[in-house]
């Protein structure tokens, strides 16, 4: 059995408080709600709550407005008060997705002392802990999101860039003042691929499918180290 996120750690505590938030969100709102009509005053976020829900239980490609309209306890016109489309609330649900998974790797990094191996390889894991507590969410910020990509959409290419800068930052840190912006970025790209593929594979549950132990938080540990600059 894989042992995807093995206790002991700050991330293991990051994973632990990600699933209890995912299932708190993947509750169903109590059936009188829907019975008694909308009343909350933040109908955007309802709907957005709604379908973080969905994407969880169905997979991105099967959110629907009526599916959100229905849980939230809304009439199917609410939507579109606050939402173009299912489109603009896929957007906003990658935004939030970004932004979400940006905060956890701040936090991670920020438990660790500057300056050490261990901000990078802690940012990993909270990186891993997001896609296992929230593979919908995941999925539609990697997957889905790059397929509905505007490239006149600056908001939310920067808001993407805003949660990979934090990674850039902490490279630029670890290969030293004379970094360059592109050594940077590239050190960045190496460390985000390694745990990209390997959340990837622990969430499709291919570590489990190729019978294979794997102990995810040393392995991110030890890749973390190779790829720094000595």
């Amino acid at each position: 059995m894989t042992d995807a996120l093995p206790p002991g750690g700050p991330a293991d505590d990051d994973a632990s408080a990600a699933r209890a938030e995912a299932e708190a969100v993947a509750s169903p709102p109590p059936k009188r709600r829907a019975k008694r009509g909308y009343h909350h005053g933040d109908l955007a976020g309802a709907l957005v709550a709604a379908a973080r829900v969905v994407i969880e239980r169905d997979g991105p490609a099967n959110l629907s407005l009526s599916k959100c309209c229905r849980m939230a306890g809304v009439s199917t016109a609410a939507p579109y008060k606050h939402f173009s489309g299912k489109d603009d609330l896929l957007r906003r649900l990658v935004m939030d997705g970004f932004d979400d998974l940006g905060a956890r790797m701040r936090e991670a990094r920020d438990a660790c002392p500057g300056g050490s191996a261990d901000r990078i390889s802690a940012m990993g894991m909270s990186y891993v802990a997001f896609g296992l507590a929230n593979p919908g969410l995941f999925r539609l910020v990697f997957g889905m999101a790059h397929e509905m990509h505007d490239p006149e959409d600056e908001e939310l290419h920067a808001c993407g860039m805003t949660c990979f800068q934090t990674l850039i930052e902490e490279a630029a840190r670890a290969i030293g003042p004379r970094a360059e912006p592109e050594e940077a970025k590239h050190l960045a790209v190496m460390l985000w691929t390694f745990v990209h593929g390997v959340a990837s594979l622990a969430m499709d549950g291919n570590y489990d499918a190729a019978r294979t132990d794997v102990d995810i938080r040393r392995m991110v540990t030890m890749a973390t180290e190779r790829l720094l600059p000595a």
